[in-house]
């Protein structure tokens, strides 16, 4: 090759790599602009695509995290009945608010959590921390709950009191917390065990919307309508009671028959 096609080859690969314009990374953005001749460029862009959509992917999936818990964190007993229960931080935080969506996840089908039911008509204190949520909840015989935590028997002086029996935080179908004794509660599952009304008005509109697509829980809640436009008499007033009733039952059914619901976004 003589000097001048020599001279011509290294011009041309100094204008290729002036023409080059740098790869610009800014956040989660890249800008790679390149000349036609630059397609050495390539490469690098397409590392840095690929990192950033792998950290995408990884932040996609640490949002994935359950929306409630699916296994035992702590054990306890009622009676003779070896019970599943959360962790302990993680029932403290749920008994530190109401979570209607979150109680609808733990009552939902195949859970782990063990159910118990009240014994009786009850009048247990509510659980739930705050003094403005503290007060005494009404609890129907046959009522289902689910098992928080236990309370050992109080001790004083270093001396266990005897005849004082120890006490369980549980949680019913409207997400409130209450605490009751363990003389109250069965572990012998009755035939048509009771919901606490579910607060249809408090629950988020994505849950709302997920229960409507139910043809039952639909009719329901059409029925309801329909029963409750007018309570100027006690008939009326009677009806929609029970069409209230009804509503919340067609709601627990398709819980507990295992109804798709969406992650709720207020969780402990």
């Amino acid at each position: 090759m003589g000097k001048v096609g020599f001279s011509l080859v290294v011009l041309s690969a100094l204008s290729a790599v002036a023409c080059a314009r740098p790869v610009v990374v800014e956040g989660a953005r890249v800008a790679a602009a390149r000349s036609p001749v630059a397609s050495d460029a390539t490469p690098v862009s397409a590392t840095l695509a690929t990192a950033i959509g792998g950290e995408q992917r990884h932040e996609e999936k640490a949002e994935e995290a359950p929306s409630v818990p699916t296994t035992c964190g702590a054990e306890a007993t009622l009676k003779d009945l070896k019970l599943c229960l959360p962790q302990d931080a993680y029932a403290k935080k749920l008994c530190g608010g109401v979570y209607p969506e979150v109680a609808l996840g733990l009552f939902g089908k195949g859970t782990p959590w063990t159910r118990v039911y009240l014994a009786g008509d009850v009048e247990a204190w509510n659980a739930t921390s705050g003094a403005r949520l503290t007060h005494r909840a009404k609890l129907a015989f046959d009522e289902e709950v689910i098992v928080l935590g236990k309370h050992g028997a109080p001790a004083g002086g270093g001396v266990v009191m005897t005849g004082v029996q120890p006490s369980y935080d549980v949680v019913r179908w409207d997400g409130t917390c209450v605490s009751v004794m363990e003389g109250e509660l069965t572990t012998k599952k009755p035939p048509a065990p009771k919901p606490a009304e579910v607060p249809w008005s408090r629950l988020e509109e994505t849950t709302r919307r997920a229960l409507l697509a139910s043809p039952k829980v639909k009719s329901a809640y059409e029925a309801l309508g329909k029963a409750c436009s007018s309570v100027s008499t006690p008939a009326e007033k009677k009806s929609c009671e029970k069409a209230d009733k009804a509503f919340t039952q067609a709601i627990v059914d398709v819980v507990r028959a295992g109804a798709t619901l969406p992650a709720p976004a207020r969780r402990p």
